[in-house]
Order: structure tokens, then sequence, then C-alpha cells
């Protein structure tokens, strides 16, 4: 679809389709975790409504089914700010699909987790969306992660598309020219 050219009305109607999971996670620390998560709804309210946290019931049921669904249901009165890395960016999967979004768009999710926290959140986010029927987009330069969980791959480099396809396909000579002889490919 062409937003170019959509009115304010109507880009914030795209918006709404479109998850957004951050690198930092870019959660409200001072606010609790179901918070953040309801927070997934305010394209769907009024300024005022958004302003004074009304939630329906119905919204706070769903997000403590999130919350549930991504193994975070026992923090869910905690503050954000008591969290860790791992445990923030699996608030930020929940919060991006309050959104009920048709796209999730992931930038870094797992660049700044510990191996055993990345695998966790992309398990959850491989998961989720999958079930869910999202298409997820997510930018890694982890490539042992990207041909673990994608379906399919774009290798960018200064702009150009370099590689296009599979898993299977991102031979170590697609690497080569993605990373131009500059390999940072970790193997376990």
């Amino acid at each position: 679809q062409d937003i170019r050219h959509a009115s304010k009305s109507q880009l914030r109607h795209i918006r709404r389709q479109i998850g957004m999971i951050f690198q930092n996670a870019n959660l409200v620390g001072h606010l609790t975790v179901l918070e953040n998560v309801l927070h997934g709804r305010l394209g769907y309210q009024s300024t005022l409504a958004g302003i004074l946290g009304r939630y329906t019931t119905a919204e706070k049921e769903t997000a403590v089914d999130l919350l549930t669904q991504v193994g975070l249901a026992d923090f869910m009165y905690h503050r954000c700010d008591e969290l860790s890395g791992g445990q923030m960016q699996r608030v930020g999967i929940a919060r991006a699909l309050m959104q009920d979004p048709k796209i999730l768009l992931c930038d870094e999710p797992i660049a700044s987790l510990d191996p055993k926290s990345a695998k966790v959140v992309m398990d959850y986010l491989h998961f989720l969306a999958k079930q869910r029927h999202i298409t997820c987009i997510v930018n890694l330069h982890q490539v042992d992660a990207a041909r673990e969980y994608a379906d399919r791959i774009l290798g960018i480099n200064q702009g150009q598309v370099v590689f296009e396809g599979t898993p299977d396909q991102l031979s170590d000579d697609a690497l080569e020219q993605l990373y131009q002889g500059k390999r940072e490919v970790q193997h376990s």
C-alpha cells in the first residue's frame, strides 16, 4: 500500500496495523508491565482516553493473555525498570501484539541480549507471529539467528540487496559478498 500521500487519519489507521519492536524495548520504566502492554492500544483511543488510561475489560484481558503467552504473567504488576533485558523485549512483543497488527517490524530485537535471552525472545517472536499469521520483518546482524528463524533472508550492503533467498541458500560465498570479506559470523 502506497502511503506517501495518505492523510493524517489514513496514516493513523495504517500505523495501527504495524507493530514495532525496538532494540531497547522503549518501555516506560516507572509504569507496570501491564500498563506498558496496554499502551499498545493507544492508537485505537482518543487522546483523552489514552491520557486517562481508560481501557476496556476486554483489552485488559487480552493484555493479561499476551503476558501469559510470553511467560510474564507473574510480572504484570512489576515496574518495567525492574526487568531484565530479555523480559523487557518480551513486554515489547506483547505491547506490539496488543495492536493486533498485520505486520511486525523488529529493529535489532536481540542485539543487546545474552545468547540465552536472545533465543527466548526469538522463540516467542517466531511462534507468536506464526500463530497469529503476522508478517514479521526482523533486522538482524546475527546470521545464525536469521538462518534459524527466517523463512526468507535479504542481505543488504550499502543500501543494495546483495542476497535474497531462503536460509538454506545463504552460502558462505553469499556471506562473503554481503560482508565483503569482513565476516562477523559466529559459528557455534
